[in-house]
């Protein structure tokens, strides 16, 4: 287990191939959520889609334990260990589903996981047998999800899907019930 200091606050993390530097990343940035002051209240909805191992769900519901986190992670590895660390932190306000977002209608998709788990894994990718494994995973569209899981109004919405961020987007019709959005963006030729 590895244990990070933050904000007097302690976190932990099953240690992973990748834990070290998505500590390092998320709370470091924390996709500019704190230094931009974005205001979250009790009740608001924060979902976390690509949640990976979960750092940054994590950090939300610590440092926002008043609100509702939902985060949606399609590999079933990463999801377990996203299960772990939720658990070791004892964050009762985060609700893990082990689900992808991708565009509406396409119901899976395949993607390319690191044989070495570290964590990241892509549906654009090279496939190389000798260092991808080749998972199927399911997918809701963003509306969809809101409907899942009862969105209303997403005060944050953290998207990090991996190459499918336009997917994601694209034909969604709830966008005007998502106050702030935060997104690491791929690009894929």
């Amino acid at each position: 287990m590895i244990t990070h200091d933050f904000r007097n606050t302690k976190f932990y993390f099953s240690n992973t191939k990748d834990a070290p530097a998505l500590i390092q990343e998320i709370f470091a940035d924390n996709y500019q959520v704190l230094a931009k002051g974005i205001e979250i209240k009790q009740g608001d909805v924060i979902l976390d889609i690509g949640a990976n191992e979960g750092m940054f769900s994590i950090l939300m519901s610590k440092l926002f334990p008043q609100t509702r986190i939902i985060a949606l992670e399609p590999v079933q590895r990463t999801y377990a260990t996203l299960v772990q660390n939720i658990e070791a932190n004892q964050c009762s306000n985060i609700e893990p589903y082990n689900i992808g977002v991708g565009k509406p209608g396409q119901k899976t998709v395949t993607m390319c996981v690191s044989k070495d788990y570290s964590g990241g894994s892509t549906a654009f990718c090279t496939f190389v047998p000798a260092d991808h494994d080749k998972v199927e995973v399911g997918l809701v569209s963003l509306d969809e999800a809101f409907d899942l899981y009862g969105i209303d109004r997403c005060r944050l919405l953290k998207l990090d899907a991996e190459g499918s961020e336009y997917d994601v987007l694209y034909s969604s019709t709830v966008l005007p019930r998502v106050d702030y959005m935060v997104a690491e963006i791929h690009f894929n030729r």
